[in-house]
């Protein structure tokens, strides 16, 4: 895209107008100092939308109502009018397309009168951004961001001022503010149309789904680490499970076949169920037992109530049937099986059955005992005799518990073996589980594999893009090609030759490779040297920025008095009295000349190479005969001329 300035203009309150016209290519304006050449600069990087003025107050400023540029951006104009400071209105501007410059070459005060005044941020600038292409509302790098890119990223590539063009310590306006230096560095792709917002998010994203690949394969080590331990600790557990049960563990199981194992464990061998058989019998004494206790509590209770002559039997006999609901042993099962080995004992339930029997006769014949309340004689002596027997039969099942427990000494050990391993049994099924939950690896692999796909598709829609890698390495090469050409041509000292400039625009330092020692601006020791730095390099960016077709850089340049270098008292031959002070004028007025040859040279090349006609206004006190047609303005103070 081409940018350049067709016309600057300043109107006062009451219309009167100073306008400077300009053309494509070179343009001189020429003069004595304090006629507002300098200003000149600080007009148009005020309407650019600077967020303060700095044009000289002075003459300049009581004169101004408002000022305005004519942008000339391919084949349309931009007319962009700002109010001077002291309106008030310095934070709104005007913003008006034109297509024929015709319209507007003279244009007047009251052209305005039918635009809006709009505030500059958010409004006129971005119209403005827009036009030209520059659309990134958001700049960001890799650690930082940057906010909204904007016209005022590019006045850096724009303006070389009085007091910069030959400085020592500086190369670019406006980087002592180190935050603005490294949002131009950063936005350099952008402004030259290398890159777009899309980019910076596809940029954004390919650096997230990298992050998230790189932690979920993190994940899967860890799991996969971690089930090599627990295969190592699922053996454990169930070699201990094995050694209870007198078992061996086969060598060099794999973790399926460990959890295969885990999930299936083998049934306690035959040894161990003849051993629960003594167990089995000494559980169905006791139970036995423990039945003769309740039916013999109930006899007891039977007694005292008919002792005491109780007028309530009815009452009574109802309670026993609640006392039979409550009784602590359950027969509600139709089979008892042995706890351990699952074994049915058919015995036992016969012998439960017979007492159940028994228990509700008795309770039967209890519930009757209201009938004979006037005379329980018998009943108490049935009761006794029964309990007789119950006493007779406990003490026997006592007998038959103590040699059982006598002959058989391991029956603890068995009962705390059984236990050990019904508990280790459950640990090892809750470790298993946990594995089985845990290191379930489909997860994690099918989210792996949906992040890559993600990845993939943004890397190809990268591709339409330059690498940067590529783009750096390029433009280096280029600007270097250039500075090293063009510098050739101006006045650089003989003794740090060959020229061998660097420019790296990661940092945009400069600095002049000469015999493997990397020489700093400020160390090459004169004005000229200076000068052609500063020149070489910002013509070479001219360059760059017309060779890509989709750079919003405007294409112009602004060099304020490059001749001071040579002319650092008087520009006028007229003005020396010493002869060796007008011989080297003589001298330095063929430098200033090669200077504007080697500016219209660089033109011409660049328009050449691109297509694209840059502009270059230089601001100059020192004027020659051979450059008259390049000179669009001549401000002789004497005379009355000047910008105001």
């Amino acid at each position: 895209m081409s940018t350049t300035i067709k016309q600057i203009a300043v109107f006062s309150n009451t219309g009167s107008k100073r306008f400077v016209p300009f053309k494509d290519g070179l343009n001189i304006i020429t003069g004595d100092s304090k006629t507002g050449k300098s200003a000149l600069i600080e007009i148009i990087d005020y309407c650019l939308f600077s967020s303060r003025s700095s044009i000289p107050v002075g003459k300049i400023i009581d004169f101004a109502e408002l000022f305005v540029v004519v942008y000339k951006v391919n084949d349309f104009f931009i007319v962009i009018g700002r109010p001077a400071p002291n309106t008030g209105n310095m934070r709104s501007a005007y913003l008006k397309i034109e297509t024929d410059y015709k319209t507007i070459e003279d244009i007047k005060y009251d052209y305005f009168n039918d635009i809006s005044l709009k505030p500059i941020k958010n409004d006129v600038q971005n119209d403005f951004e827009e036009l030209l292409g520059l659309s990134l509302k958001k700049l960001e790098s890799e650690y930082e961001s940057f906010g909204k890119l904007s016209i005022r990223d590019t006045v850096s590539f724009l303006f070389q001022h009085q007091n910069l063009i030959a400085s020592k310590h500086a190369l670019f306006y406006r980087f002592d503010d180190l935050v603005k230096r490294k949002r131009v560095i950063q936005a350099l792709p952008v402004l030259l149309g290398v890159a777009d917002s899309k980019y910076y998010q596809l940029v954004k994203l390919i650096k997230e789904t990298e992050r998230k690949i790189k932690a979920e394969e993190k994940i899967l080590e860890r799991i996969k680490e971690k089930s090599t331990k627990q295969a190592d600790n699922i053996r454990d557990q169930i070699q201990i499970y094995y050694t209870m049960l007198d078992l061996t563990l086969e060598e060099g199981l794999s973790l399926r076949e460990l959890r295969k194992i885990g999930l299936n464990l083998p049934t306690p061998p035959k040894i161990l169920t003849d051993q629960t058989k003594s167990y089995t019998k000494l559980t169905q004494l006791e139970n036995e037992r423990e039945v003769l206790y309740v039916e013999k509590n109930e006899i007891e209770n039977a007694i005292s109530s008919l002792l005491s002559n109780s007028d309530d039997s009815l009452d009574y006999a109802k309670h026993l049937r609640q006392t039979k609901a409550k009784q602590n042993y359950n027969t509600s099962k139709n089979e008892l099986s042995c706890p351990l080995c699952d074994n049915s004992v058919s015995h036992i339930n016969e012998n439960i059955n017979k007492l159940n029997d028994s228990k509700n006769k008795l309770i039967e014949e209890l519930t009757k005992v209201n009938t004979f309340s006037k005379d329980s004689t018998q009943i108490i002596e049935k009761f006794k005799l029964e309990k007789k027997a119950i006493t007779s039969k406990v003490k026997s099942i006592s007998k038959s518990i103590e040699i059982l427990t006598k002959e058989n000494i391991d029956i603890e050990k068995i009962k705390g073996k059984r236990e050990s391993i019904i508990h280790q049994k459950g640990v090892l099924e809750t470790t298993i589980k946990h594995l089985l939950e845990s290191n379930d690896l489909s997860k994690f692999t099918s989210d792996l594999v949906a992040l890559k796909k993600e990845l993939n598709s943004y890397n190809k829609q990268l591709l339409k893009y330059k690498d940067l890698k590529l783009f750096k390495s390029e433009t280096e090469l280029f600007i270097k090609t250039q500075m090293d050409r063009i510098a050739s041509q101006l006045d650089f000292e003989e003794e740090l030759k060959p020229i061998d400039f660097q420019f790296n625009i990661d940092n945009f330092n400069f600095y002049h490779k000469h015999k493997s020692d990397k020489i700093r601006l400020d160390e090459m020791g004169s004005g000229a040297n200076w000068l052609a730095c500063h020149l070489s390099l910002f013509l070479s960016f001219l360059h760059l920025s017309c060779s890509n077709p989709k750079s919003i850089i405007p294409s112009f340049l602004m060099i304020d008095q490059p001749s001071q270098v040579y002319f650092p008292r008087t520009a006028k031959k007229n003005e020396l009295n010493d002869s060796e002070d007008k011989e080297k004028y003589d001298e330095n007025i063929k430098q200033v000349v090669n200077i504007f040859k080697v500016l219209n040279d660089e033109i011409e090349l660049i328009y050449k190479n691109t297509k694209i006609k840059p502009q270059i206004i230089v601001l100059e006190h020192a004027k020659e005969k051979d450059f008259d047609e390049f000179i669009i303005k001549d401000w002789i103070k004497s005379e009355g001329d000047g910008l105001i």
